[in-house]
């Protein structure tokens, strides 16, 4: 795939809008006044990122047939300009007389050195003549932002259900031609937060591997980060006040963002621009010795800047098509040796049990096991006896859970298990081998 699917599914029409239901229909009947010349206060539009609130903008202007004029929180400068700008776009028509819709994304994002930029808006919803549309993620946490809400309808968005999320992930996989388990797949959908726009990013970088065992091992540690958009907005943004932004106010960890970042430069970037990267990387580690040898820790903050924005904006090319992001080999090798690990204290402990030996030396007894159990017919027995499961049978042969193989030595051993048991209740005797 080299096209973004957020892009690609950017919803068209409102059949392919999912959640907030009620926002729809109240939005659709707003601009239905406006289309007849009777003015309506401006919609403000808020709730988590992701969940559709700029889509439906484009949506009632696409339906109304209205010319839509936007501008985000980069375009939101200072006073003057939002007054030029906008003021323009909300007192004029568009060329062939229809309505102008004017959606201001982001608003929450102003800060106070926008010099007046809250105000200047102010003063264009009193003055307006076409309808407006404002969009934020939070409205009551900034004071500036208290006379916006007594000038406009609040619509509140809620997170989408995440039966709705997998129910049109489907779709899409299914169009896409992308094989997926089902389950993966509602799992993945749970993991999103109701965030519909960052679950479609996760299935294109899983998508060659939507199975419940991926999505189990890598959302718990990702998906609670919300990695991916935040990788997406490092490697291709262009604007650095967002970029900023989105980096230091994200539940990522410095030391888990970086090597994610470290992984992906040469993935991201074609040669010279993986050079500079690095280079600016390296700087960063500089700093991290610094911190280590002098104790001063007021210089993470030059670490954690070059590791991630000073790595964005060392490219010198805007790179198109889709590149997946990879998680950072040494973790992954990290996390493979701790489950690994795990299950060798687990096979031990029915080793010990069995054997009346310590968890150390049944540990220690995994390797003539492991004999035992490679040999197919002596296997099923041993496998009933020690009552070890399909992770641990995997474990021996060194393959995956969900092999063919695996299956059929433990449905093997079930049965074994089973007919011991029947032998028992008529009061025989049954042996290992039996």
């Amino acid at each position: 795939m080299s096209e973004l699917l957020i892009d690609k599914y950017f919803p068209k029409t409102f059949e392919e809008f999912i959640g907030n239901t009620e926002i729809v229909d109240d939005a659709i009947k707003w601009a239905e006044s406006w289309q007849n010349n009777i003015s309506q206060k401006p919609l403000l539009f808020f709730g988590p990122p992701g969940i559709g609130k700029t889509a439906l903008a484009h949506l009632i202007a696409k339906k109304f047939e209205w010319q839509i004029f936007e501008m985000n929180s980069s375009d939101l400068r200072n006073k003057d300009t939002i007054e030029r700008i906008a003021g323009a776009a909300v007192g004029n028509a568009s060329l062939f007389g229809f309505k102008r819709l004017v959606l201001i994304d982001e608003i929450d994002s102003l800060q106070s050195s926008d010099r007046g930029g809250a105000g200047a808006i102010m003063s264009i919803i009193k003055n307006a003549n076409n309808p407006i549309i404002l969009t934020a993620n939070e409205i009551y946490a900034d004071k500036k932002l208290v006379p916006l809400r007594t000038l406009t309808q609040l619509k509140e968005f809620k997170k989408i259900n995440y039966l709705s999320i997998a129910r049109r992930l489907r779709e899409i996989c299914d169009i896409e031609k992308i094989v997926y388990d089902p389950e993966a797949i509602k799992e993945l959908a749970k993991n999103s937060g109701g965030d519909f726009r960052s679950a479609l990013i996760d299935v294109q970088n899983n998508s060659d591997d939507i199975s419940l065992d991926n999505i189990k091992n890598i959302f718990p540690r990702t998906k609670k980060e919300k990695i991916f958009p935040l990788m997406t907005k490092i490697f291709k943004s262009q604007n650095l006040k967002e970029m900023q932004e989105m980096v230091f106010n994200s539940e990522v960890s410095s030391e888990l963002l970086v090597k994610w970042v470290e992984e992906n430069i040469p993935r991201q970037f074609d040669g010279e621009d993986t050079a500079k990267a690095f280079s600016i990387l390296s700087r960063g580690d500089i700093f991290s010795g610094r911190i280590f040898r002098r104790q001063n820790y007021s210089f993470l903050k030059y670490v954690f800047f070059l590791s991630t924005v000073g790595v964005g904006l060392s490219r010198t090319k805007e790179y198109s098509g889709w590149r997946p992001f990879q998680f950072p080999n040494l973790l992954s090798s990290l996390s493979a040796s701790t489950s690994k690990r795990s299950i060798r204290k687990e096979i031990g402990k029915k080793i010990g049990s069995k054997t009346h030996i310590s968890i150390k030396d049944g540990v220690r007894d995994i390797p003539f096991i492991q004999v035992l159990i490679e040999n197919k017919q002596i296997a099923p027995p041993i496998i009933s006896f020690f009552d070890f499961d399909e992770k641990e049978i995997a474990f021996f042969l060194n393959t995956k859970d969900n092999t063919k193989k695996v299956k059929l030595l433990k449905e093997s051993a079930d049965e074994i298990k089973k007919q011991r048991l029947i032998s028992l209740r008529k009061g025989k005797q049954s042996s290992l081998f039996s």
